[in-house]
């Protein structure tokens, strides 16, 4: 059974404790639905890890979106999002790269050209720790399943659908959607996402969890 966690403090000691157990390179996955608020959760690991003193880098899987020419090209542009939408190949193998200590660039997702940017951060390999966040990072379907192999530790996050649900419609509006065109994309797409993120991952070693009962 994973360890539920319901706070940041206690959660950022969990990393630290298994960081300092297994060494360099330390590869954790955050995976959950889409605006449980995974990115900020990794940003914010990434920042205090490195205000500890280890080298840590955030290495989200949004820079492995298909391109939207890619996605037109497959009548897949408004299915954007979905895990058929991504080149999950390339995740793997930048993932393994990591594992590796490799250098290599970790493309980026741009919220302006709302496209992939293939040399986003460039990795060296000597980063004691990666933190790799994303819808689809724990997925056990093939081939995103070799990807959570590499992980040391893994963290699921969630938190209830009704959250979901107003943070999605905040985010939808803010890029410019109606709120008909916000409810339609909640529903067709995001809704459908996170049922699938939730019931086809591999188990996490950690579930973070907002509103989880005590």
């Amino acid at each position: 059974m994973p360890k539920t966690i319901r706070t940041y403090d206690v959660l950022l000691q969990t990393v630290l404790d298994q960081f300092g157990r297994k060494g360099a390179p330390f590869l954790i996955g955050i995976a959950g639905p889409p605006a449980t608020g995974k990115s900020t959760l990794a940003e914010r690991l990434v920042g205090d890890l490195n205000a500890a003193g280890e080298q840590a880098c955030f290495c989200p899987m949004d820079g492995f979106h298909l391109t939207n020419v890619q996605l037109d090209s497959l009548g897949l542009r408004p299915a954007k999002g979905r895990i058929d939408t991504f080149d999950a190949d390339a995740f793997v193998a930048a993932v393994q790269r990591l594992a590796a200590r490799t250098s290599l660039w970790w493309p980026v997702y741009s919220r302006q050209r709302h496209d992939p940017i293939p040399e986003g951060t460039r990795i060296s390999g000597t980063e004691g720790v990666y933190v790799v966040e994303g819808n689809y990072v724990l997925s056990k379907t093939e081939p995103w399943r070799a990807a959570g192999d590499a992980f040391n530790l893994s963290i699921f996050v969630d938190t209830p659908d009704e959250v979901l649900r107003q943070r999605l419609m905040v985010r939808h509006q803010r890029s410019g959607r109606s709120q008909s065109e916000a409810l339609e994309k909640i529903n067709r797409t995001d809704m459908p996402n996170a049922r699938i993120i939730r019931n086809d991952r591999q188990r996490e070693d950690i579930l973070f969890y907002e509103h989880a009962d005590d």
